[in-house]
């Protein structure tokens, strides 16, 4: 067997919903069945094979190639198997991840792994805003899994995350970590404005001071030796990023917040 690949034909005029092209939802299914299924595109519906040429078979390891960032919802609740991406994609990647794999080269947009349970996910590229976050009136982001982001994310990064971890190798933008209640994110790089916003729980790790600072909202606790962080580095080394390759640390500057909340969220920051 091969992988299930699906090779866009042509530049979409209208956005496509691709959740139904999942390990869990093609389970059964021969090549003939999938192309004759139909993803909803604008106000349209159309086969898959009008808008993809398909080949191979293997429905558990599936490619996606010459991608859109027109393509939304692949990987929707998906609990097993592998999804390979070439080229941007749209909205909603991961949303609702149980389980499996998920490896894009090229970019995402907005909500990547939104409210994914668990799986991994992982980015050769940059994300846009709401990364592992919540809908708009929801209050749980995601509850598990990890997501590895190479280059740079948006805003909003982790908004009301619950669990699971967040892994930048490049920058995080505005209010990283807002309204997050557990949970862990790190960043390489920079950070943008108002860090922790809102925080509850949680932790946001970074290997040097932002360079807008840290908001009056957060407490400086001082210097602080943490036992778990060599421990968290050491789980870093069987995942195939950067974070692998950085040199664990222990000392660090902790800071308490959101005060405006209950405070118990924290920035750690290397020293």
């Amino acid at each position: 067997m091969s992988a299930l690949t699906l090779k866009l034909k042509t530049d979409l005029a209208q956005r496509v919903d691709c959740s139904p092209l999942t390990p869990d939802k093609l389970a059964g299914k021969d090549v003939a069945d999938i192309a004759a299924m139909e993803l909803v595109s604008g106000r349209l519906t159309l086969p898959v094979d009008q808008l993809f040429d398909i080949s191979g078979d293997d429905v558990n390891d599936i490619r996606f190639e010459n991608s859109s960032a027109k393509l939304d919802h692949i990987g929707h609740a998906m609990s097993q198997g592998r999804i390979t991406i070439e080229g941007d994609v749209g909205a909603y990647l991961g949303q609702f991840m149980t389980g499996g794999n998920i490896e894009i080269t090229g970019n995402t947009f907005i909500y990547t792994g939104c409210e994914m349970k668990g799986g991994q996910i992982k980015i050769n590229g940059n994300a846009g805003d709401f990364v592992g976050a919540a809908r708009s009136g929801y209050k749980n982001g995601m509850t598990g899994g990890i997501i590895i982001v190479t280059g740079n994310t948006g805003a909003r990064t982790g908004d009301h995350m619950r669990r699971g971890m967040i892994l930048i190798e490049g920058n995080a933008g505005e209010y990283c970590g807002s309204r997050m209640i557990s949970g862990t994110i790190a960043v390489l790089g920079d950070v943008g404005k108002h860090l922790g916003y809102a925080m509850k729980r949680g932790t946001l790790l970074l290997t040097k001071m932002p360079q807008y600072g840290i908001t009056a909202n957060f407490n400086d606790c001082g210097s602080h030796t943490l036992a778990f962080l060599p421990l968290m580095f050491a789980s870093f080394k069987k995942l195939d990023s950067q974070f692998a390759n950085v040199e664990g640390f222990s000392r660090v500057r902790r800071y308490a917040g959101d005060v405006g909340g209950i405070g118990m969220g924290e920035i750690l920051i290397k020293i």
